[in-house]
């Protein structure tokens, strides 16, 4: 455990040195619309393709939850993520699939692991994890973000997480980055607010 938190630093060191060197922003400004578009594809066809995996063994649930989201993304669409959660939660709960008792309420209490740094862990573990985080996470994450209209201070913001993940590292949270899936969820809602504030002032 402790060569994987020496890993996680690392890789987060990686990131800081991307960010704050304005590396990745360079990049960024060189790959074109439709590529980072087509990672982001790439990076939401897996769990497109597991709603119909879902649909197999859970078909009213899959089926309650869509028509929600549908309704929701068009009379509440900032809330249409949350009411889906909701009504899919509500939905177990009815057929007695929510089995609460073995639920535990307690404060989460970060535990310190003292980081190991070794070679290996380095080679195997932090540089992919650098890798894949910056391809499939952060470059979509801000590919969406751009493509809604959002200008922003790209090197300062990927630095600020390889910083904050340096950081959580040794307590086990390493995963922060600019999410592409949830970035994406956002645009999209935030456009919809948008649009619906603009056709209020037009009309």
């Amino acid at each position: 455990m402790g060569e994987a938190v020496g890993a996680f630093m690392v890789s987060a060191a990686l990131i800081v040195l991307l960010g704050f060197s304005g590396w990745f922003e360079k990049l960024m400004d060189r790959i074109p619309a439709s590529i980072a578009a087509a990672l982001l594809a790439g990076v939401l066809a897996r769990f497109g393709l597991q709603v119909f995996e879902s649909a197999q063994t859970a078909l009213p649930l899959v089926l309650t939850m869509l028509l929600v989201y549908l309704l929701s993304r068009r009379l509440l669409p900032r809330y249409a993520v949350m009411c889906t959660l909701l009504a899919g939660i509500a939905y177990a709960a009815s057929q007695g699939l929510m089995h609460w008792e073995q639920v535990q309420w307690s404060l989460a209490r970060p535990q310190w692991t003292s980081p190991v740094f070794s070679w290996q862990a380095c080679i195997s573990l932090a540089l992919p994890l650098c890798v894949v985080t910056m391809a499939s996470q952060n470059l979509p994450g801000v590919a969406v973000i751009r493509s809604a209209g959002y200008q922003m201070p790209i090197s300062r913001l990927i630095g600020g997480t390889g910083v904050i993940n340096l950081l959580l590292a040794p307590f086990g949270a390493f995963g922060l980055n600019l999410a592409a899936i949830t970035a994406a969820i956002c645009m999209t809602t935030s456009r919809g607010n948008m649009n619906a504030l603009s056709f209020g002032a037009r009309g």
